[in-house]
């Protein structure tokens, strides 16, 4: 495959790349009860969905005689060397099918991403970043800009003891500093702070996501952080935990570096959103137009608890 210099515009087939596809797009006139629904040629592999009609006698071997036939005929067109055998998965439901066709609809994206001029997922260890403290090993992949001294930083932990009815009221709340400029940072594990990834996503705002693993050389994305990624709304960040970490110390330990490093250039904040009453510790100053000495109430859905987006200070 060649590259045409956009990172959006995709990847364009070699004369090689189009033999392959020839030899996919024509094998299923010779392989009865076979249909292909979707597939990519990447530069050394490829992807495709294929449809295998009921009651074939034999389905398995039918899809051996369709592969192998693919393979025979684009090793011979096309002068290449194929390894030996494939991956297959049965999707065994909708949900599954339209998963599997979204990946393979990104693997163009991710490869650019990965490998193109920009290569966003390229991963920069040590990070280097005032916000993070030089004595500790950060690593990052995706836009390094969210983390410039002038960004305001939200760094969101949402306690699991939420209840559900009044995660909307904490979601509209976060959107609505988001829209106003403020990068959201989070582990976005707990279901309040899933929800807030998701809020973002759909409308394509600015984030931050910590995770306590080492990250590798390159970053691979889920498939829903690819256009994130292309468009430069996404951020990863790693720091490496030792073994004697447990994982649940790490990912609460990431919630508070995070809070740290929001606060660290002057312009960021620390909120931590809970059930009124809950003995967890409470991060910092403001968001949006909160100052310090003044909170904003979220009202719960139950009468007599409500939740709070807390002003204070930094570590208390």
């Amino acid at each position: 495959m060649a590259h045409d210099g956009r990172l959006s515009a995709g990847l364009i087939l070699t004369p090689a790349g189009e033999a392959v596809e020839r030899a996919l797009l024509d094998t299923p006139r010779f392989v009865p009860g076979v249909a292909l629904k979707c597939h990519v040629i990447m530069p050394d592999h490829v992807h495709l969905l294929v449809y295998l009609k009921p009651n074939l006698p034999e389905p398995l071997k039918t899809l051996g005689r369709f592969m192998a036939g693919f393979k025979r005929v684009a090793a011979k067109n096309a002068g290449i060397t194929w390894q030996q055998g494939y991956h297959d998965r049965i999707c065994l439901s909708r949900f599954i099918k339209e998963k599997v066709a979204a990946y393979i609809a990104a693997n163009p994206l991710k490869w650019l991403l990965m490998h193109g001029p920009d290569a966003p997922l390229k991963v920069h260890e040590p990070l280097d970043s005032p916000r993070f403290p030089e004595t500790e090993w950060w690593t990052a992949a995706g836009n390094l800009a969210l983390l410039s001294p002038e960004r305001r930083i939200a760094a969101v932990s949402i306690s699991r003891s939420l209840r559900p009815g009044d995660i909307p009221a904490v979601v509209a709340r976060l959107l609505k500093a988001a829209r106003e400029g403020w990068v959201v940072a989070s582990t976005f594990i707990s279901p309040g702070e899933i929800a807030v990834r998701q809020a973002l996503e759909a409308e394509k705002l600015l984030c931050i996501k910590a995770v306590p693993d080492s990250l590798e050389m390159v970053y691979r994305p889920k498939v829903e952080e690819t256009e994130a990624f292309a468009e430069g709304r996404l951020l990863v960040v790693s720091r490496q935990c030792g073994p004697e970490v447990s994982r649940y110390d790490a990912w609460h330990g990431m919630g508070a570096a995070l809070a740290a490093a929001a606060a660290a250039a002057g312009g960021g904040t620390g909120v931590y959103v809970h059930r009124k009453g809950t003995p967890e510790v409470r991060w910092e100053r403001r968001i949006g137009r909160l100052t310090a000495g003044h909170h904003e109430q979220l009202t719960a859905g139950t009468a007599g608890q409500q939740e709070q987006l807390t002003a204070g200070t930094a570590g208390q």
